[in-house]
């Protein structure tokens, strides 16, 4: 092994660190000052060793801390694997970057490595002020991967998890109020000092204790960090707009005021600083809301393909799509005989010509979960030749609602969708969906209302998961009031999104149909006074759904709307519902 002890080169401007140099075997170990006998001074494990355990050969005591119960894996994937090693005094996270095909060898070749990008980046970080990872060892091997150890922060977790995790409601004001400063701080000495952030977003901002013993946000995910002499307003701008992008759906307006306000303070005497600060604001948070519904776009396609979320599923003659965490041993059995679950005639919930839903009861994650498994029928011959063209209802359902779901709508998470084949062509088609407890639909929900108050919430809340629905430019054409599920807590959840589509820009057009079809569950036995279906509009137009001043226009064209689908459904010989 040898030795020799210098600086890890660094960018200009930041601090040089004492770093230890070692070889052990392909690779070669920059490790900082106090870290050698922890990380290098260990007995050599066998190779056989490692490749029992399915480790690879980093030069570090791997095997060692796995079979002391130290080593966990924390994410695995064919381009990065990381560890958390849980170490009497300290806790350590490695990355390590293997290449994986032919891009990231061609990458090797034109830039840095990534272990030694990202050390770098944190180092110089710190020597601007601003709170990160800790690198203390980069090792890089002869073929081109390279590895990264960082020490882990002290009661951390993200911002994400913390205003969307269970303990979010009882997050108190003053600390709400702390962090919300302390973040707008944060990212005006970035902007001010040239420093940008790609993926600016909760998920990688860290909430950790510091060295004064109060839990501080720490900057992680620096890859996609960039340093440039001089920062454009422009560039800030659109910065602010992506940290912004998931704040605006999970904060407060007044909390997003009192940022802003925070943050012009700070860049006040920069070139970043706007010129005016209340109409800049409000420009921010429309250029926000546009960038959203791109990226909600671009996101609608991610759930028929392969990736870290998502996995292709092609088991005999069923193809299809699920969820990574879903059990193999349950896609087997599904895919293996769909029918199998609609023999139990006492678990099904609805059986028609068209469809068919069964509860199933399986082991999931240590525990018994009730589960929806619904089955689409074929009605007309045409129909497995229209799948050629057209995507099936289950596959429609599918994608809908993985794209309620990311942009912040209830509705059950779809956990696996199969396709039937025979002679080439999709005949059945089935989809997987949680279950919703204590539930039931909204118009039984409605009729079991006692108080004012309880209808009047209600109608509240159904007016602005509408409006929401519509303010991210989606339709339901089949939008009955037995598609919206109410809980007991009062939670209201769309389902059947069979009719469920995206569109560049909602018509108002489209609007009043989503709206009549609703209008229609309750109009026909008076279920709904004047004053609550006026109560319903008004609260609608003023989530977003259109302007209050013509509120009248909204309330003929809607029930104009209701009686021409009364008339199409009684020559069609359909049921209202």
């Amino acid at each position: 092994m040898q030795h020799s002890t210098g600086n890890l080169p660094v960018l200009s401007g930041t601090t040089a660190t004492q770093w230890t140099v070692r070889s052990r075997g392909p690779w070669r170990w920059h490790v900082a000052a106090g870290w050698v006998e922890v990380l290098l001074t260990f007995s050599a494990e066998s190779p056989r060793d490692h490749a029992d355990l399915k480790l690879p050969e980093l030069g570090l005591p791997l095997g060692t801390w796995h079979q002391a119960g130290r080593l966990l894996v924390v994410k695995s994937a064919s381009h990065r694997i990381v560890w958390r090693a849980d170490l009497q005094n300290a806790t350590l996270f490695i990355k390590y970057y293997p290449l994986a095909d032919w891009r990231a060898r061609i990458r090797q070749c034109l830039r840095p490595a990534k272990a030694r990008t990202e050390a770098l980046t944190a180092l110089r970080l710190q020597s601007c002020g601003i709170r990160t990872v800790t690198p203390i060892a980069l090792g890089e091997a002869e073929d081109g991967s390279s590895c990264l150890v960082t020490l882990g922060l002290r009661h951390a977790q993200t911002v994400r998890d913390l205003l969307e995790g269970p303990q979010a409601n009882r997050l108190a004001s003053e600390e709400r109020h702390r962090l919300t400063l302390e973040l707008a701080d944060l990212i005006a000495l970035m902007h001010r000092q040239g420093i940008l952030h790609g993926d600016l977003h909760a998920g990688n901002l860290l909430l950790a204790e510091a060295a004064d013993g109060q839990c501080h946000i720490h900057v992680i995910d620096l890859h996609t960090v960039h340093f440039v002499s001089r920062l454009r307003p422009r560039q800030a701008w659109n910065n602010l707009i992506l940290l912004n992008r998931w704040f605006i759906q999970r904060s407060s307006r007044t909390d997003r005021l009192r940022f802003w306000r925070r943050y012009v303070a700070r860049c006040a005497h920069s070139p970043l600083a706007p010129a005016a600060p209340k109409q800049t604001a409000r420009r921010l948070e429309q250029e926000t809301w546009q960038s959203c519904l791109r990226f909600w776009r671009k996101r609608d396609r991610r759930c028929v393909s392969e990736n870290a979320y998502f996995q292709k599923v092609r088991l005999g003659r069923c193809v299809g799509f699920a969820v990574r965490d879903l059990p193999v041993e349950l896609i087997r059995e599904l895919a293996a005989d769909p029918e199998a679950p609609f023999a139990d005639s006492s678990r099904v919930l609805k059986c028609s010509r068209s469809s068919a839903v069964v509860v199933l009861e399986r082991a999931w994650a240590g525990r018994s979960a009730r589960l929806i498994w619904k089955r689409f029928g074929v009605t007309r011959g045409s129909d497995p030749w229209v799948h050629l063209v057209r995507p099936t209802p289950a596959l429609r359902s599918w994608i809908n609602g993985h794209r309620l779901r990311e942009c912040g709508l209830p509705t059950p998470r779809p956990l696996l969708v199969l396709h039937r084949r025979r002679f080439g062509l999709v005949w059945e088609s089935y989809l997987l969906t949680e279950f919703v407890e204590n539930a039931t639909d909204l118009r039984q929900a409605w009729d079991a209302l006692q108080t004012r108050g309880e209808r009047r919430r209600t109608i509240e809340a159904t007016a602005r998961l509408i409006g929401e629905m519509h303010r991210r430019c989606l339709s339901h054409r089949d939008l009955k009031a037995a598609n919206i599920l109410a809980t007991a807590p009062g939670e209201l959840i769309l389902i059947d999104l069979v009719g469920m589509e995206r569109l560049r820009k909602l018509s108002r057009r489209r609007k009043v149909q989503n709206l009549a079809r609703l209008h229609l569950s309750f109009c026909l036995d008076g279920g709904l006074s004047l004053l609550e279906k006026l109560r319903f509009l008004g609260a609608y137009l003023r989530s977003g759904g259109g302007d209050c001043r013509d509120w009248k226009r909204w309330w003929r064209d809607i029930a104009a709307a209701t009686v021409k689908k009364i008339e199409q459904n009684r020559r069609r010989g359909r049921p209202l519902s």
